[in-house]
């Protein structure tokens, strides 16, 4: 595994330098530009990830060796690497290079070993748990880009048929039937969606297992969301990044308690971009 991981550091090192190059090309189109540049920050923290990932590897002695690195797969990869480097340094490097060099290394052996390495140390250490969120994450960014653009519609049907590395748990919370049935629906593509009637059923299902975004209405029956919130917030110091209010009224006293524990909020109604937009910044801090 060690020499999957080594293989590994340096492909995501060479990934973050390509895409740090291209979103210079591509400067003139900005959101282009910007969505490289924020693919070339998730190379960084992958290559961070894999190289933690070393440090543990070399500690363990019973990890699974059950998969190699053959000459095809260096070869493939590097090709890869190669033709879109060549086409940088020309400065003949167009969108749809770009997309197929995403696409190609994302369906890649690449990809699968990247997946394999965190797979088989997730299970014993659990500060892989987050990094393969991180990875699943990095999927969906891919995939979000795409998705605003109907021109690459063939590269987001082929990204989306990649399998998923983490699916995150996101609770829903109001006691309106209605307004969870909307707001599952809208937010279904970001993770596996978990209700809750009041605060107390959520404080509940809270202490069973872990979500990573939590939108819950204030005026609930047997518990608010306030109470709610102060008691998450006792049980996990932190949860505030998690939260996202969605009330009626985010004034007078609700602003006061939103600033002071530094909580997201936003009002009834608002657009679905707007609770989409929220939790896609949660799940991405």
């Amino acid at each position: 595994m060690l020499d999957i991981i080594s293989w590994l550091i340096l492909n995501e090192q060479k990934a973050a330098t390509v895409y740090k190059k291209a979103a210079s090309i591509m400067s003139g189109d900005v959101e282009f530009a910007g969505f490289l540049t924020e693919l070339a920050s998730d190379e960084d923290e992958h290559w961070d990830a894999i190289t933690k990932a070393s440090v543990v590897a070399e500690g363990k002695k019973r990890l699974p060796d059950l998969v190699r690195i053959d000459k095809d797969t260096e070869e493939k990869i590097g090709g890869y690497f190669l033709l879109c480097e060549k086409r940088i340094e020309t400065r003949r490097l167009t969108r749809a290079d770009i997309l197929d060099f995403i696409v190609a290394t994302e369906f890649s052996e690449w990809n699968d070993l990247f997946v394999y390495v965190f797979n088989s140390l997730k299970r014993d250490c659990r500060e892989f748990i987050p990094l393969a969120a991180k990875v699943q994450q990095h999927k969906r960014q891919i995939e979000r880009f795409l998705a605003s653009r109907p021109e690459y519609g063939v590269y987001l049907k082929r990204i989306k048929s990649l399998a998923t590395v983490w699916q995150e748990k996101l609770l829903v919370v109001d006691d309106e039937e209605a307004i969870i049935d909307v707001l599952a629906a809208i937010l279904e593509g970001e993770g596996m969606i978990e209700r809750a009637g009041n605060g107390e059923e959520a404080l509940e299902k809270l202490g069973r297992g872990y979500y990573a975004a939590i939108v819950t209405d204030i005026n609930m029956p047997r518990m608010s969301g306030v109470e709610f919130y102060y008691k998450a917030a006792a049980m996990f110091p932190g949860i505030n990044s998690r939260f996202l209010f969605f009330t009626g009224d985010c004034g007078g006293e609700t602003a006061a308690f939103i600033s002071e524990h530094r909580l997201r909020c936003l009002q009834k109604p608002t657009s679905i971009n707007a609770i989409r937009d929220s939790v896609i910044e949660i799940l991405r801090r």
